[in-house]
């Protein structure tokens, strides 16, 4: 006979994820001989082995570097600019209100009707994503010590936001969809956290209106809004930056094939579905040597997936200070 929290463990490390409920886990924990014939059961079973099928198929080889050049308009009109962010807001709210948790994280493990058998994973992934940061930071030499005032723009459901919380004294999460603002709340209540103020953003020049900030972060957000959207937001948050202040985020800043134009995109009815658009990359460096910010990393991820055709990046970017600008 084995445990109930052997049994747990078992499916964490090889299913990644939480058992379904009580009731299978007492099964295994009484019917289960011992821990070899529970590995065997677990090792043999048909979502075990699709799981390993997919972690050791053949990854698609880096994009090529002879790619044709995307067509981005980026210079909308204030009216255009609003236009734009509405119909992102828009998207949002609705996939907040249906799929909050699964819209941060298109897994079919975080829909809905069984969520509440993958909290646990869900919530973890967010301690995973600071880890990741924190080490980005050690390496570009940065005490997060002196960072005191974090902005987290598009906090979501507070995956993120949680563990940002432990680490630095204030956090502001901001999100443009006041659905999953609240969905963040509800867990920040629960676990007893009291540092983090929640915005909602609903226009596309309130990030002028949240204060300077010590630290910017941002992964799997920017992506989702128009060209335009994503340079407005991001020239605002870095004008905002405190000297010595550090950016990380995440933006696609290549496909090949794709284009934007203002007025096609607004003259296409979409309220509800999740899209993906790319920032030029050069535009984006233009746009960090502006506001006076200064490159520590630049690495391709994963965040979209891996394709020979696109290309994500995630920065590590700091605010100059005064006797750098002298």
């Amino acid at each position: 006979m084995i445990s109930r929290d052997e049994v747990i463990y078992a499916y964490r490390l090889l299913l990644g994820r939480e058992p379904e409920n009580d009731t299978v886990v007492n099964h295994y924990a009484t019917e289960v001989a011992d821990l070899r014939a529970l590995r065997e059961l677990f090792i043999n079973s048909t979502e075990f082995q699709t799981s390993v099928a997919s972690v050791l198929a053949p990854r698609p080889p880096k994009p090529s570097f002879n790619g044709p050049a995307m067509r981005v308009e980026l210079n909308a009109p204030a009216e255009k600019l609003q236009a734009l962010f509405s119909k992102t807001s828009h998207q949002w709210h609705h996939l907040g209100e249906t799929e909050p948790h699964w819209s941060v994280l298109t897994n079919d493990s975080y829909f809905q009707d069984t969520f509440h058998m993958n909290r646990d994973a869900f919530y973890a992934s967010g301690k995973s994503e600071v880890a990741m940061f924190e080490a980005t930071l050690m390496r570009a030499g940065v005490q997060s010590s002196r960072l005191k005032r974090c902005l987290e723009l598009g906090c979501g459901v507070g995956r993120v936001t949680a563990p940002l919380a432990s680490r630095f004294a204030e956090v502001v999460g901001v999100d443009i969809s006041a659905a999953h603002l609240r969905v963040a709340q509800e867990h920040f209540a629960a676990q007893g956290i009291g540092n983090v103020q929640c915005k909602h953003l609903d226009s596309v020049d309130g990030v002028a209106a949240l204060g300077n900030f010590d630290l910017l972060y941002s992964r799997i957000v920017l992506q989702h809004n128009p060209p335009p959207v994503m340079q407005h937001l991001l020239a605002d948050l870095l004008d905002q930056l405190n000297p010595g202040g550090v950016a990380f985020f995440q933006v696609p800043t290549y496909k090949a094939g794709y284009r934007f134009a203002i007025d096609d995109y607004l003259s296409i009815d979409n309220h509800t579905t999740m899209e993906m658009h790319f920032l030029p990359q050069a535009a984006l460096l233009d746009l960090l040597a502006q506001k006076r910010c200064r490159l520590l990393e630049m690495r391709e991820d994963d965040a979209i997936g891996l394709s020979m055709t696109s290309v994500s990046n995630t920065f590590l970017v700091q605010k100059e200070n005064a006797s750098q600008q002298a």
